[in-house]
Parts: C-alpha cells; structure tokens; sequence
C-alpha cells in the first residue's frame, strides 16, 4: 500500500504541475521577437528597445487563472568593415519570464541572455543574415502546502492531519538552450522576413522527482522539455505615405502539438509621422490530442506615442464560444520603449 500511495503522489504533483510544465504563450509574439527568435536580438532600426508583457489567461473560467509576466530588453552594436565599407551588426539582450499559477503556489521563472549577430550582405542592398543563441535558467517551484494528500483526512470534512510523504525538494534549476536563424531584406516601400528557430535544444528537465530514487525503477520520471520548432515569415508593405500593411505567419511544433498563428497588422501614421493607430486580426489553430482545430480569434489594437508601443490583445477562444462568451478568453498587454532611430533600414518586424 505504501508503494501505491506514493506514486499516487508522484501523480497528483506531476498533474499540479502540468500548467507550468510547457512553454509559456504570448499572442503578440512580435512583441518579443527575440523570444520567438534569437536571431532576432538587436535587429531593430534603433538603438535599443525595452518591453514589458502581461498576460492573464482564462480569468473567468478559472478561481486561480495562469498569469504571465515577461520583461527585459536588447541593444544592438554597430561593427563596421573599413575594407569593403559593409556593415555588420552585433546584437545583445536579456529577458526575465515569470509563469504563474496561483493555488498550488506553482511558479515558473526564466533569465536569459541572447546575442546575435547581422551579417551585411552586399553594398548597395540592405539585408542582413542573422544567427543567434539563447543561454537561460529555468527555475520551477511548488507550494505542498496547497496539495492534499489520502493520509491528511480526518475521516470527517477536512485534511487536517500531517502527512507522512517523502515529497522531493519543491525548488529546482535546470540550463536552457535555443538557436536560431534569420533573413531580413529592405525593398522599395517593403521588407520581408523569415526565420527559424529551435529551443531547449538541450531537453531540460521539468520534473521534480528526476533527482529522486523511487521504489519501481521502471517508472519513468524524467519528464523533459521537447525541442520546440519556431518558423516565421513576415511583410511589411507600404500602401501609401500614411498606411502600412503587415501580414505574418508562425508555426511551431513541440512534440505532437502544432500551432499556426496567421495574421494582419495595419498600421495608420498620423501627419506628425511620430504617432500611429495599429489594428490586427490574429487566427490560432493547433494540431493536438483533440486532432487540428480552430484555437482563438485574436483582435489586436496598438498605439504608438513617440518611442512608446503600447499593445492590447484579447484571445477568443473557440472551444468555448457556443457555451460561454467569457469562457476560455485571454487578455494581453504590452508596452514598448525604443531608443534613438537611425537610418539602417529594417532588421526585424515589429508589432
């Protein structure tokens, strides 16, 4: 009976768990390019940028919805080649990720740092080729105290008397690794790009148990991150002086499930050419264990004041939609700060 109680734990603490055991979601992925992509660190039209991201997920559907934060910001450095006069770029940065889920405590943080580097192809064309890395620490821990066990129940109404599990340390670290590639090309009155990436190359390990002996050896508690494929492709056109359009596409792939986001940004520039009104529609559709299916619907609104981007998103799902309004829907924010523009032409998509 001992045996069997404690792999009853083993299972309750991998379901508690589960929430945080993928990799976090954000709806304005170009956002954060450099967390879809590391490729994309530095490829900016600027000095730098800084961004911030918030995002609360299925709030009234849940008691305890998911809540992630992500903050940080990259540079980039300007390397240039006196013998053919080209112009390479070295871009560094650096990213906090903090996924939460409220009623078992369950946290899940990430710092990273990224550096990658622009290779000007030609003289007289802007476009670069850019590869980049991404070094992270993923760090997880969980609160017991919110996890009730068979041997706490009082025989009445509550869980109310100690229990006698062996429970793992609740606080671990594991490395993290990602790569990545991108082309980037400044046309008359357009740009287009398209990039691919890989992370956890390394398979980091999300389980609590994976340092611990259990009693049945043949019991797979290893628990590891798949590598998870990232493709995107991105263009920008200018459909007159004041109107920019922007269509995007990204794939992704981790283990069985696949994604694809498709969507259009417009963008409207106001006469003092530092003011801009940005409206998009995003579709999500996944290839899962319920088999290929519409995700969510997602409207977009960004406002651009200056340096300053400031994003609204709100996710529709369509699981749901026949049942609840409200149901499984998610809210994004983000804002952005960018530093002094230069006359570089575009290395990366925004927004």
């Amino acid at each position: 009976m001992r045996f069997f109680t404690y792999i009853s734990v083993v299972a309750m603490v991998l379901i508690a768990i589960s929430s945080s055991a993928q990799d976090e979601h954000f709806s304005q992925y170009y956002a954060i390019p450099m967390h879809m992509n590391p490729a994309l660190t530095g490829a900016y039209e600027g000095t730098y940028r800084m961004t911030a991201i918030y995002r609360d997920q299925w709030n009234n559907s849940l008691d305890t919805p998911y809540q992630t934060f992500a903050a940080g910001g990259d540079t980039n450095i300007a390397l240039k080649n006196r013998q053919n006069k080209s112009e390479d770029k070295l871009g560094v940065g650096m990213f906090f990720i903090s996924d939460r889920v409220s009623l078992y405590q369950s946290n899940v943080n990430k710092l990273s740092a990224y550096a990658a580097y622009h290779k000007r192809l030609g003289n007289k064309g802007k476009s670069y080729l850019g590869a980049g890395i991404k070094f992270g620490i993923i760090q997880r821990n969980i609160n017991y105290d919110n996890i009730n066990f068979g041997d706490q129940f009082d025989q009445v109404d509550q869980f109310n008397l100690p229990t006698r599990e062996d429970l793992p340390p609740n606080n671990f670290g594991s490395f993290d690794l990602s790569i990545g590639v991108n082309y980037a090309i400044d046309l008359p009155k357009s740009a287009f790009y398209i990039g691919a990436a890989l992370h956890h190359v390394n398979s980091p390990s999300f389980s609590y148990f994976n340092r611990q002996d259990l009693p049945n050896p043949s019991i797979d508690i290893s628990q590891k991150l798949y590598p998870k494929i990232s493709v995107h492709a991105s263009y920008d056109k200018n459909l007159n002086y004041s109107t920019i359009i922007k269509p995007r596409i990204i794939y992704q792939k981790q283990g069985v499930h696949k994604q694809i986001d498709l969507g259009t940004n417009l963008e409207y520039i106001f006469k003092s050419r530092t003011n801009a009104l940005i409206l998009g529609l995003w579709l999500t559709t996944t290839d899962d264990l319920d088999g290929y299916h519409l995700e969510n619907i997602t409207p977009l609104l960004g406002i651009r004041q200056n340096k300053f981007i400031f994003g609204f998103s709100y996710d529709l799902s369509m699981r749901d939609a026949l049942d609840s309004v409200f149901g499984f829907n998610t809210f994004e924010f983000s804002i952005r700060f960018s530093g002094v523009h230069t006359d570089t032409g575009a290395l990366c998509p925004t927004f």
